[in-house]
């Protein structure tokens, strides 16, 4: 029987407590992810909070750590009359954070030296103009083959619905931005600038009425990105799915090992893989208890309305029977696994990933002792 060899856990006979991580994993990552670790800015641009963004109105967040269920929940929550929608993952939050931690003086000179707004576009993607390459795909009918959920580690995606391209306004988007290219260069925070991306982030999309949420963003794991959010504004409130070991393990053994069998390398690394970004969300849900919404993955597959009603119930918005269906623009959706699904799965919250047989020997006494923790604070 194979069993974890990680590191990463909990001596023998000691019960896991949170109290025992004072910073979260974020905070000191490994070499090959160090530019994803928290900042210690020092710079006014990202210390600085703003008026401007808090005056934006209530904004939703959907980030969960990754293969958990992110892009279920965009997919649900598509549909409601009261919450923009957002066509796909966008990498820009992650990539200037990250590019604050290689150079943060280089980041906010740069920026202010804008000649185009290039620089920006390019980062919806990390490294490409991901919205424009999705708008052009559509425009000239072009396939795009893989998907978000066979994504590579360390790669950015175009498409992140399986055989879907969405119909967006990219003209709108750039538009918007080339319009603010001056408030951008002059923004005094980073925050100034964010609330500029947010509302040109909505024009990709139809505009709807009577929003409650007027700005969705949606990125996976986004840890650093929320502690420094969550304390420097007061209108973010952040969704965060959170699976299973035993199915995340075959979603992400696919994507990231090309592999459906339990073996050991990927068993280890995925295992530091779940607990790190796990007890990392436990603790944003401890220092922002009413910021953070836990949701299981497993509800959201197999009790996908009742579930959805207390989404709704939580954001205080009314239920809508369009949650029951997986949409992306109102267009069903066969979702982003890294198992390929035929044209029945569309618009369908599948549950055939959490049926798959995993040995619960296999797993740490500590496993249970976190999944408990976070399951009495999921809706």
């Amino acid at each position: 029987m194979l069993k974890i060899k990680s590191k990463s856990q909990l001596p023998p006979g000691k019960k896991f407590d949170l109290n025992y991580f004072k910073k979260p994993f974020c905070s000191k990552e490994k070499d090959n992810f160090k530019r994803y670790e928290t900042v210690k800015f020092k710079t006014n641009y990202f210390i600085n909070k703003s008026k401007k963004f808090n005056n934006i109105g209530k904004i939703l967040f959907v980030s969960g750590p990754a293969r958990n269920g992110n892009h279920i929940l965009m997919s649900m929550l598509d549909g409601h009359p009261q919450i923009q929608c957002q066509p796909g993952e966008d990498f820009l939050l992650r990539e200037f954070i990250s590019r604050a931690k290689e150079n943060e003086t280089k980041l906010v000179d740069k920026i202010k030296d804008l000649k185009n707004v290039n620089y920006i576009t390019q980062m919806s993607g990390a490294y490409t103009n991901k919205w424009k390459k999705l708008y052009l795909a559509w425009k000239n009918k072009k396939k795009i083959k893989s998907w978000s959920g066979q994504q590579p580690i360390n790669k950015s995606h175009i498409s992140d619905f399986q055989d879907f391209i969405p119909k967006i306004n990219y003209n709108a988007y750039e538009k918007n931005l080339i319009n603010n290219l001056k408030n951008i260069k002059k923004a005094k925070t980073f925050l100034d600038f964010l609330k500029i991306y947010l509302e040109s982030l909505s024009k990709l999309v139809p505009q709807k009425k009577n929003l409650v949420y007027k700005h969705i963003y949606i990125y996976s794991g986004l840890r650093r990105e929320l502690f420094y959010l969550l304390e420097k504004t007061d209108n973010i409130i952040c969704i965060c799915p959170i699976r299973r070991f035993e199915s995340f393990y075959f979603s992400y053994a696919k994507s990231r090992f090309k592999t459906e069998k339990i073996k050991q390398k990927p068993l280890d690394e995925l295992w530091e893989h779940w607990r790190h970004k796990t007890i990392d969300y436990l603790l944003l849900k401890k220092k922002y208890p009413k910021k953070i919404i836990f949701v299981k993955f497993e509800d959201l597959v197999s009790k996908n309305t009742s579930t959805a009603k207390k989404i709704c119930k939580k954001l205080k918005i009314k239920f809508s029977k369009k949650l029951n269906q997986a949409t992306i623009l109102s267009k069903p959706v066969k979702g982003n696994s890294s198992f390929a699904k035929t044209d029945n799965f569309k618009g369908r919250f599948y549950k055939d990933s959490i049926k798959k047989k995993f040995p619960k020997e296999i797993l740490p006494k500590e496993y249970f002792e976190i999944l408990k923790k976070v399951h009495k604070q999921t809706l």
